[in-house]
């Protein structure tokens, strides 16, 4: 039953345009290879939780266009299809896929929940009393 459940949803394969492209595992230099074509995502993150009520829609625009671009970079590095090939021939639901499938293989949920485990929890100082120092009579 589990090799059932296991077929049903984790993928090796994901077609992106007319073209395979098998759900890696991240290594290490993969990694550092993925994260070298991390480099708007973390602005734009935050200018999109910043912006004004008021311009939020266009803020969002903007960003979904530039992090579209950084989503195909990275589908690029894990995929070794060229860039031009999926910006023009892959669909969106294609790349999310890929993404979706090798977020699931490689357990990214549970890597990021291990590594916040990791960090020491922040305290909160507490105020010492003041000494208290008795006079001598």
């Amino acid at each position: 039953m589990n090799a059932l459940k296991h077929l049903l949803t984790n993928k090796d394969v994901v077609y992106l345009g007319d073209k395979k492209a098998h759900v890696k595992k991240l290594t290490p230099a993969l990694w550092k290879e993925v994260f070298s074509a991390i480099d708007m995502l973390p602005g734009l993150a935050f200018q999109v939780i910043t912006a004004p009520k008021a311009n939020l829609t266009a803020y969002l625009i903007e960003a979904f266009d530039l992090a579209l671009e950084e989503m195909i970079e990275i589908v690029s590095k894990l995929s070794g299809i060229e860039s031009d090939y999926l910006f023009n021939n892959a669909g969106l639901d294609e790349l999310i896929e890929y993404v979706f499938y090798t977020v699931k293989k490689n357990r990214l949920d549970e890597v990021s929940k291990n590594i916040k485990g990791l960090l020491p929890k922040h305290q909160v100082d507490q105020p010492e009393e003041p000494e208290t120092r008795e006079k001598a009579v």
